[in-house]
């Protein structure tokens, strides 16, 4: 078994709502044409997921033959194991998966599965992915931080301003709206000593 599993939940993941209006359709029509209809975004990350973190995916047994198994291998989603045939969501696929002690230490579950379907022991390990939008660089990196990988450089989060240095910057920029003459002589002063303390 790999180091690091994704239990991958297939329909709201790899496509959405999003994805449909994109490209015209969702993978519905049981013929290997259906490939064109997955997200190409949402497989980048998954397929990154398997890049950076090593990680393979664990996907439903409805996946293990006939057209679905085609459309899989065309996916090419490094797929380690299939969960055992279960009644019910993929909640009931993933309790069904560990409760035959399959069990990796470090492994993610994203799916669009209402989270409480998702077996207690395993939430914390739960992406919970919104069926409308597919999944998202959010998603992408909260699951390396369940998978405990360091976030690659190429896909950091946006910077954001604290909250306290936000509300300054908007007082200096009143400030300096209010009395334009008052704010340069301030601004120049505080350059002359930035210039004397850099070659001091």
């Amino acid at each position: 078994m790999a180091e690091r599993i994704i239990m991958l939940d297939i329909p709201g993941v790899l496509y959405s709502d999003r994805s449909r209006a994109r490209l015209g359709g969702i993978p519905d029509s049981g013929t290997v044409r259906d490939v064109r209809y997955f997200d190409p975004v949402a497989l980048g990350f998954v397929r990154r997921l398997f890049g950076v973190a090593g990680a393979r995916v664990v996907v439903s047994d409805a996946w293990r033959r006939g057209k679905p198994a085609a459309i899989l291998q065309q996916l090419d989603l490094q797929v380690e194991a299939m969960t055992p045939p279960a009644e019910g969501d993929h909640g009931a696929e993933v309790a069904a998966y560990f409760a035959q002690g399959n069990t990796p230490i470090h492994y993610v579950i994203m799916s669009c599965a209402a989270p409480e379907s998702i077996p207690e022991p395993q939430r914390a390990h739960l992406v919970s992915v919104d069926p409308a939008v597919g999944l998202t660089v959010d998603n992408f990196q909260q699951a390396l931080d369940i998978l405990g990988v360091a976030c690659p450089s190429t896909v950091a989060p946006a910077p954001r301003l604290d909250p306290d240095l936000k509300a300054k910057l908007a007082q200096l920029q009143q400030l300096a709206r209010e009395n334009p003459a008052r704010f340069n002589s301030a601004a120049r002063a505080g350059t002359e000593l930035e210039q004397r303390l850099v070659h001091a």
